[in-house]
């Protein structure tokens, strides 16, 4: 399963914590809707029962109570309120016009001036009952009486019901709001690293030398760095090239002036020969060190930044020029390159690598040569570039295949040759991780050399 992206992590967690702030909010905002609804019905539902307080007040314990109160609400035989009143025995002493559809089984329990506010279930319905204990003089006696008023709870449960859907579709819709300008927001930030990494691509393919400098503080941090990092690199590879260049100047001319006064001493007729023979020997092998030395120096992928390269022009020129080398030969040169083929690193490598591989096809060939050049895998993401070098020679033993691509080992040592050449190439090859595999060429019949290159994945 592929991570996550960092943009993706954010707008995953940010959106994690919205959804349970929100679902905190709402539920507080819609707890403090039925707390502040209930307190106003708490509230009412006394100022109702003290309007019975003065009812039983009025009558001075008379037992004569009047079936209508001030508040209309009471008096109507479907309405939502209802009031009560129970005497000391717990006996039901009066009821409004409004409670006759229920029968109330209550036993009031008597405190002086006890308040209570609760919600019941009666046959079914549910009330939020307020409770009131009081102990009354009037007349000559002293009485305790419990008072209830009563509220139905239908319009409650509904309006209660109401806000809370209101409330969640406003949250929700805030909650798709601000991940969207989240999301906004994400995009316009990370648009500094989307640059960056497009500056990136332009260094690797080689249309770019450097970072810019127009980057948000906290990224500048990473690029100036970079960018200095870069310009050392480049620094040092330039000296790299120079002192390898000297070097290899300073060595091989005294080198080959030794040789080749020796090989001008050989032919004297009294010059001992053995001497001359091992001085001629150890110059080829320090020949030969050097410049397979040099060459691993140079190798592989220069640097960070990588150019995309035709080889097709490339090809075309080292194939002319050995083609006049081996001119005895009459070599036959077939070339194929598919359209469009390319090749992402440095323009010396795949010359080292066309160069080793054509010169060896066109020193051991008969008189066939062929060469290809396409891309490898699915056409529609192309991830590799293949290279084969095919010739009608005697071709690689297979006891030889793997060893030939040591230094200093040569599959036939009756041809010129120092046996470097591949090592060369299997190291630059192996510095792009791709693979070099030896094997018979099917359609002329003697080697073939195939070598698969990532196409930028390396």
């Amino acid at each position: 399963m592929r991570p996550l992206s960092l943009k993706g992590r954010v707008i995953l967690a940010t959106t994690v914590s919205m959804v349970v702030f929100l679902a905190f909010v709402s539920v507080a905002i819609i707890k403090s809707y039925q707390s502040a609804t209930k307190s106003t019905i708490e509230r009412n539902l006394g100022s109702d029962a003290n309007e019975l307080i003065s009812l039983l007040e009025d009558t001075q314990g008379t037992g004569w109570l009047p079936n209508e109160l001030v508040n209309p609400s009471y008096n109507q035989p479907l309405s939502n309120n209802i009031g009560l009143i129970f005497d000391q025995e717990g006996k039901l002493i009066w009821r409004s016009l409004s409670s006759y559809r229920y029968e109330f089984k209550f036993h009031p329990v008597f405190y002086n001036l006890n308040r209570r506010f609760y919600h019941e279930k009666i046959e079914g319905d549910g009330f939020f009952v307020y409770e009131l204990s009081v102990k009354l003089a009037l007349g000559d006696t002293i009485k305790d009486y419990t008072l209830m008023t009563m509220y139905q709870d239908k319009d409650y449960q509904r309006d209660a019901s109401q806000f809370s859907t209101i409330v969640l579709l406003w949250m929700t819709g805030g909650l798709f709001l601000m991940l969207l300008v989240i999301t906004w927001t994400l995009r316009w930030g990370f648009k500094p690293l989307r640059f960056l990494a497009g500056e990136l691509s332009e260094m690797k393919s080689g249309d770019r030398g450097q970072l810019s400098h127009h980057y948000p503080t906290e990224i500048a941090r990473i690029t100036r760095p970079l960018n200095a990092l870069l310009h050392r690199e480049r620094e040092s590879r330039e000296r790299l090239k120079n002192t390898m260049g000297d070097l290899a100047h300073s060595l091989k001319t005294p080198l080959a002036a030794i040789q080749a006064s020796a090989q001008s001493l050989e032919v004297l007729p009294d010059v001992p020969k053995d001497p001359l023979a091992d001085i001629i020997e150890q110059a080829q092998r320090m020949n030969t060190t050097i410049t397979y030395q040099l060459k691993r120096a140079v190798v592989g992928r220069q640097g960070i930044a990588q150019s995309r390269i035709d080889p097709k022009p490339m090809a075309e020129k080292l194939c002319r020029a050995l083609t006049k080398v081996y001119a005895a030969k009459d070599v036959e040169m077939e070339l194929e390159v598919e359209e469009g083929c390319y090749f992402d690193g440095d323009e010396g490598d795949l010359m080292e690598v066309l160069g080793n591989l054509l010169e060896n096809a066109f020193r051991l060939c008969v008189c066939q040569v062929h060469v290809k050049l396409a891309f490898e895998g699915d056409k529609k993401q192309r991830q590799h570039l293949l290279l084969e070098v095919d010739d009608d020679g005697p071709g690689v033993p297979e006891d030889k295949r793997e060893s030939i691509l040591q230094r200093g080992v040569r599959a036939d040592s009756r041809n010129p040759g120092q046996g470097i050449g591949l090592a060369v190439v299997a190291d630059i090859v192996a510095s792009y991780h791709g693979y070099l595999t030896v094997g018979r060429a099917e359609g002329l019949g003697g080697a073939r050399f195939a070598i698969s290159l990532p196409l930028g994945n390396y």
